[in-house]
């Protein structure tokens, strides 16, 4: 069973997309907001009044037949579906939105400074030392320097190499909260994290091919969200299992070889449920769940527990909060003593920006 809520001011997104003269982004909103669903998508539009599609500038049908031109939807009225190429449509839009142009070198690489390994030349030079390779010496501006002395010949004082910057690969799972409070009280939260998620997505297929990127969505259980299904994510009638996340996350890391390992969490809530025992032969497992306002002792040192378990892992947990709550504040302050971790307040409008800035912002 599928949960959806919907909390979105229809017409004043669409004129605002409109006025800047970007129409395109009202079909990506739409998928962000409704879950994928495009049935949904054409019935809000149907909605709408003919003077409001007249300042719009199209209308349903106009708008359908433009998304079946660029083949972006298919299917017969009733069962109308995003194509593949209507994902990537997503993920790139949300790609342009929460990261924006990324230059090559600066804002969003990841990498260290030294000069070994064969990552791409910076345009630097050093004089050359032993160990350097053959194929990094830049021989134009050597035999400069030797003609420079008055001789044909090269010596070892003559040589340069280039220096290259080498990318450090990354193993990253991103733990999305899906409990109800993602949309609590007219408030929606779940969409700017799954649009970072998106983003996050499609910088790593375009940039940075040998990381790896899993996504887990977590609630009263944990699952694995795949790239293709992430337009598709929604969240629901939950809890907040975060113990269980942290051992999930630290599972797959543990199977991952990249020399960095992270975990990106996007939470709006303190810990509210917890597996206890073993599994049940039907892989049933019991679940308690506290309701009340404060922290349950039983459930904050189980999710620690699991938390101090990453330093020794090696694995680096970034936490970002996107609701001020001071039940939330008091546990991830312990969480991020026990992690070595990071937390920081988010703002939806910014939440991307953030997670660009603290995930990709410095060279190491």
């Amino acid at each position: 069973m599928r949960y959806a809520y919907h909390h979105l001011d229809w017409r004043d997104l669409l004129n605002r997309m409109s006025q800047e003269g970007r129409i395109d982004q009202v079909f990506r909103q739409l998928m962000l907001v409704l879950n994928g669903d495009v049935e949904a998508a054409f019935r809000q539009l149907d909605r709408m009044s003919a003077r409001f599609r007249q300042a719009l500038g199209f209308d349903r049908d106009e708008f359908e037949q433009r998304l079946r031109d660029q083949k972006l939807v298919e299917g017969q009225p009733g069962e109308r579906r995003m194509t593949a190429k209507g994902e990537q449509a997503v993920r790139s839009g949300c790609l342009d939105d929460v990261f924006g142009k990324l230059k090559a070198g600066g804002r969003g690489d990841h990498l260290v400074t030294r000069d070994a390994g064969r990552g791409e030349f910076n345009g630097e030079q050093r004089p050359w030392q032993p160990g350097d390779e053959s194929l990094d010496i830049a021989y134009r501006e050597s035999l400069l320097a030797a003609y420079r002395q008055g001789r044909k010949d090269l010596e070892d004082g003559d040589l340069v190499v280039g220096q290259r910057d080498a990318s450090t690969s990354a193993a990253t799972v991103m733990l999305i909260d899906i409990s109800h409070s993602m949309t609590l009280y007219g408030e929606d939260r779940i969409t700017p994290a799954k649009r970072v998620a998106l983003a996050f997505a499609e910088l790593q297929r375009r940039r940075y091919p040998r990381d790896t990127l899993d996504v887990l969505a977590f609630g009263d259980d944990v699952r694995t969200v795949p790239l293709v299904e992430l337009p598709y994510l929604s969240n629901g009638p939950f809890h907040t299992n975060t113990c269980e996340a942290l051992r999930r996350a630290a599972e797959i890391l543990a199977k991952r070889h990249q020399p960095t390992k992270r975990v990106v969490m996007i939470t709006d809530g303190k810990p509210t449920a917890l597996f206890t025992g073993a599994r049940d032969r039907d892989g049933a497992r019991e679940l308690i769940i506290n309701s009340s306002y404060g922290l349950d002792p039983e459930i904050v040192a189980s999710t620690l527990n699991q938390g101090a378990r990453y330093p020794r892992l090696g694995i680096d947990l970034t936490v970002f909060m996107v609701a001020s709550d001071p039940y939330l504040d008091r546990f991830v302050k312990q969480l991020v003593e026990v992690t070595r971790g990071r937390a920081f307040r988010a703002t939806l409008d910014d939440l991307g920006g953030q997670v660009l800035d603290r995930i990709f912002g410095g060279k190491r």
